[in-house]
């Protein structure tokens, strides 16, 4: 009878490509894993930048702080009075960022830098659709404020957007 004294060359060729399959596995399970808390972690904090827009927005709106318009400085409740969407802003909603803890009219382009993360504020128009065009009384003429905020990681670009509705106090 003949003994076996050791492994074929087979069959340790073999436990070594199951031992690269198995850890190559938990190597790409890892980094999914950690790309994936990455993402959730800064899409949690781009929505509470987004938050804190809204409510900056709302807090400048209940103390009728100034907002900048480019052309001049105005209340808050003044805001109201202009149909944004023709007379300061062209065919579309106003772009704003936080400068100063002042509410600055900007182009299209100007965004608030926070840390890696970019927020915008769009201020646009909503009448209610049973009040006329040219009626901007306290209940019919509201504005629509919304909140980007945007940044970039290993996949690409990605964006929070967070939308409310502020009426004339």
């Amino acid at each position: 009878m003949h003994s076996s004294r050791g492994s074929s060359l087979i069959e340790v060729i073999i436990a070594a490509t199951v031992g690269i399959l198995v850890i190559t596995a938990l190597t790409f399970a890892t980094i999914f894993s950690l790309r994936n808390a990455h993402f959730a972690k800064n899409s949690a904090q781009a929505t509470k930048l987004a938050q804190e827009g809204i409510e900056k927005v709302r807090s400048i709106r209940d103390r009728d702080n100034n907002v900048d318009i480019g052309s001049d400085v105005i209340k808050f409740s003044e805001l109201f009075d202009l149909d944004l969407s023709h007379d300061s802003c062209g065919d579309g909603p106003c772009y704003f960022v936080f400068e100063s803890g002042i509410l600055k009219q900007k182009t299209a382009v100007n965004f608030e830098t926070l840390g890696s993360f970019k927020r915008q504020i769009l201020i646009s128009d909503e009448t209610i659709a049973t009040c006329s065009a040219t009626d901007y009384s306290k209940y019919c003429n509201q504005k629509t404020i919304t909140v980007v905020v945007q940044w970039t990681d290993f996949a690409g670009p990605h964006e929070s957007k967070l939308t409310t509705i502020l009426r004339k106090l």
